[in-house]
């Protein structure tokens, strides 16, 4: 059997929402907008990080759920042997759209945060791998998010990697953690 790395991935929610996901498992996310197309996601050994988008989105309840996650099948972009495939596939994705006469869709992450194109893409690049006998079961990827930490900084205060797990059987040995303080 092959071993796989595990990382730790922080789930922001409510508490109400947190009892329902230990009870029932995790819901899969399927917005035009999600970073990387479908799937439940995590922010990879940030438990604060998690802390502040449950705060920003639960403020009465937030809660941070931790799970333990296996990285099989996974498109991996913290290293670069994937990118020359995703140029490729980018170029299918776009010739998609250009003989369908539908205009790409457009990022617009500095008003809303919502990164269609990246949701569309990831989206058409798990379909095209599925269909050449590729499990695609989680994606992850690094994202600069948030201010420079200082002037003229390329580290950015909210920066983080981010999992979407499309395969619910990779989440293993979840627990709830209670956020304290602010951020």
């Amino acid at each position: 059997m092959t071993e796989f790395l595990q990382v730790y991935g922080y789930h922001g929610t409510s508490r109400t929402k947190a009892l329902s996901i230990l009870k029932n498992g995790f819901l899969v996310s399927n917005n035009d907008y999600d970073w990387l197309g479908t799937g439940i996601y995590f922010f990879q050994d940030a438990p604060a990080r998690a802390g502040v988008w449950a705060r920003e989105q639960y403020p009465e309840e937030p809660v941070v759920i931790r799970a333990s996650i296996n990285l099989e099948g996974c498109i991996d972009l913290l290293d670069i042997v994937w990118f020359e495939d995703l140029k490729t596939i980018y170029s299918a994705f776009a010739e998609q759209y250009r003989l369908r006469g539908v205009p790409i869709p457009m990022q617009n992450p500095s008003i809303s945060k919502a990164h269609r194109l990246d949701c569309a893409f990831f989206k058409y690049t798990t379909q095209l791998l599925l269909g050449k006998d590729n499990q695609v079961e989680c994606i992850r990827a690094a994202f600069a998010e948030g201010n420079g930490i200082f002037p003229n900084s390329a580290i950015f205060d909210l920066a983080h990697v981010q999992i979407a797990v499309l395969n619910p059987s990779l989440i293993k040995k979840c627990s709830l953690i209670e956020i304290t303080g602010g951020t």
